[in-house]
Formats: C-alpha cells, structure tokens, sequence
C-alpha cells in the first residue's frame, strides 16, 4: 500500500525542469566549452611557432658547427672563402632547408685579430627564425 502510495505521489508531482532553464543551461555550458576551445587553439598556435623557431635554430647551430669545422680542420683561408660566394664584396652563402633559408656571411678581420666574423641567418616563412653569430680563426696561407 505504502508503494502505491508513492507512485501515485510521483504521478502528480509536477516539479521538473522547463525548456526554458534547460536553454539556460545549454547556453552558460556552451560559453565555458566556447573559451575552454579559444585557449586550445591558442596553445596549439603556440605549439607551433616553438616548433618553427626551435627547428630553426637547430638548423642554424648545424651551419655554425660546419664553420667551426673548417675553423678547427686545418683548412686554409682560401678554402674556406672557395665555400662562399663573393656578392658585391661580400662573402655569402645561401642554401634552403626543410622550408628555411639558410644565409650565411663571413667578413674577413678588419683588425690585427685575425679573427673573421662569421653571421648566420635562418627565416622562413617570410619571418627571421634564428640568428647566430660568432668569431672563429683560419689558418693563413704562406706562399
């Protein structure tokens, strides 16, 4: 009897949720999700500009230590220039690489040194990526 008695009270309770509220709560749930996905994106456009500067930089360390090679082989000068192009005086060369342009310059020592600067640039993606510079010593030739 006591169960009969609880149905019955269920049937006629009229207490529940409108489509009203029910929108409300579509709508405030849609506005969180909604900035939860613009800070996903976000961290996906970050994401990728670190992979591209990281890749970048890789790519510029490799030609720093093709230099310090040549620096440290005993090759001379004239071998090494021999690897540049000679572009309005300037000693240059310029490669690409998985999407990057690798320029590197070499300017002979202006001073008594005898260290030449060695500049290497990486873009891509119509952006400087990396850039790093250094100094390094080359054996000179004697005639």
């Amino acid at each position: 009897m006591k169960r009969t008695g609880i149905i019955e009270k269920l049937k006629r309770d009229e207490t529940g949720v409108t489509l009203v509220e029910l929108l409300a709560g579509i709508a405030i749930l849609s506005i969180v999700v909604t900035a939860f996905l613009a800070f996903f994106i976000q961290a996906a456009n970050t994401n990728k500009q670190t992979n591209e500067m990281n890749e970048a930089t890789f790519l510029a360390q490799e030609e720093m230590e093709f230099m310090t090679h040549y620096s440290t082989g005993n090759y001379s000068e004239e071998e090494v220039i021999g690897l540049f192009d000679d572009i309005n005086g300037k000693y240059l060369r310029q490669f690409s690489s998985d999407g990057y342009e690798i320029k590197t310059e070499l300017v002979e020592p202006s001073d008594e040194s005898s260290l030449y600067k060695i500049v290497v640039e990486v873009t891509g993606g119509g952006k400087d990526r990396a850039k790093m510079e250094t100094r390094l010593p080359f054996e000179k030739t004697t005639d």
